[in-house]
């Protein structure tokens, strides 16, 4: 039996991993699918499916999958185009609701890739909602220039906030505890800081070293 699941693909951060996973002897395949396809032109071309297409592909070559074994897909949009390329090809597939070690490997793989981007291992866990999009962007607000690439700028969602206003000023950390979401280094409690204020879903406040 083959299982195809993918992580990210919610997360405005980075691209998304889809992962390939044959449960009867533990082989496993995964990719990200680029961040470049979700920005606005190649978004509403939907080239992220025709990659899905690609990844799988690649990963039925790499894994020898035949045309005998059954094939379980989740049932997220990412697999449109996939479904209709596994019924040219001949597969036996359906979909699901995938669960156990295909979906906790792919959730993995997603978040050592999003921290590779530089997303703070800390910052993505401490919440149970870890891919939030107010969530993230803070993290995206705290150095825009360098991170906006990052992102899946083509999402309609993203029009909302883009032009936001932002505000900057000087201020003294009265907290012990807090990261400087620019450099992720610890503040010292009492230190000169920038705070950046915006509001999307409510007020948010981005705390940064002075220097940074």
């Amino acid at each position: 039996m083959i299982q195809i699941d993918d992580a990210g693909s919610g997360s405005f951060v980075g691209g998304t991993c889809i992962g390939i996973y044959r449960p009867e002897t533990n082989e496993y395949f995964f990719e990200i699918i680029p961040v470049e396809l979700y920005n606005k032109e190649n978004f509403k071309k939907k080239l992220y499916l025709d990659e899905v297409v690609n990844i799988v592909e690649e990963a039925f070559k790499a894994l020898n999958v035949h045309k005998n074994e059954t094939v379980e897909i989740c049932r997220g949009y990412m697999f449109e185009k996939l479904r209709l390329w596994l019924d040219a090809n001949g597969y036996c597939w359906y979909r699901t609701q995938i669960s156990g070690r295909i979906q906790e490997v792919v959730e993995q793989n997603f978040l050592l890739y999003t921290i590779k981007l530089g997303v703070p291992e800390p910052y993505i866990k401490y919440t149970k909602y870890p891919f939030h999009f107010h969530k993230l962007l803070r993290w995206v607000f705290a150095d825009y220039d360098k991170r906006i690439s990052l992102c899946k700028t083509g999402w309609q969602s993203w029009t909302k906030y883009e032009g936001i206003n932002r505000e900057v000023y000087d201020d003294v950390m009265n907290y012990s505890h807090i990261f400087c979401l620019k450099c992720g280094k610890h503040i010292k409690k009492g230190s000169k800081i920038k705070t950046l204020r915006f509001i999307s879903n409510k007020e948010h406040f981005i705390y940064l070293h002075s220097e940074c």
